[in-house]
């Protein structure tokens, strides 16, 4: 599978997002003197965690696109006015939808077990801050949040 232009461009954006509020944490952590070994290595392993996070969700909407790329799904019930209808029975999914919904929902408790996995070394082991790795886990949720006022509006969609 190759991986399209959009994973990487996302991703790339994600993770420069996150090393960029990383440093901002290290120098917080600074100005409060508690910079050590274990706050540097506990952000490298949050933050590192986090963007493969991403990634690997990136690539399984992929595989899921992918994978729907040509799929018709049947048309909805209309009413005696051409609208939807609110009281049709709902169509069943296609195959190829139930698959690519069960694959995502596969890939999102892996990764969630991942980052639990990840989150028990970062408080378990004495090489790594917990807070630190915490934080850094949390940087790309706040990097999309916030690309979300900085992002300029596409007025012609």
């Amino acid at each position: 599978m190759k991986i399209q232009p959009a994973v990487r461009t996302e991703t790339a954006r994600i993770a420069m997002g996150t090393a960029c509020l990383s440093l901002v944490m290290l120098l917080v952590f600074a100005l409060l003197g508690r910079l050590d070994v274990t706050v540097v290595l506990g952000t490298l392993w949050g933050a590192g965690a986090a963007i493969l996070n991403f990634f690997l969700m990136a690539l399984s909407v992929q595989r899921a696109a992918e994978s729907m790329n040509g799929v018709t799904l049947p048309p909805e019930p209309l009413d005696e006015n051409g609208d939807p209808d609110p009281d049709a029975p709902p169509q069943p999914p296609a195959p190829e939808v139930q698959r690519a919904k069960h694959r995502m929902q596969l890939s999102y408790t892996g990764r969630m077990l991942l980052l639990v996995g990840v989150a028990i070394v970062a408080l378990t082991a004495p090489c790594f801050h917990p807070v630190a790795a915490a934080l850094a886990l949390l940087f790309p949720r706040l990097v999309i949040f916030l690309r979300g006022f900085v992002k300029p509006k596409n007025k012609e969609a």
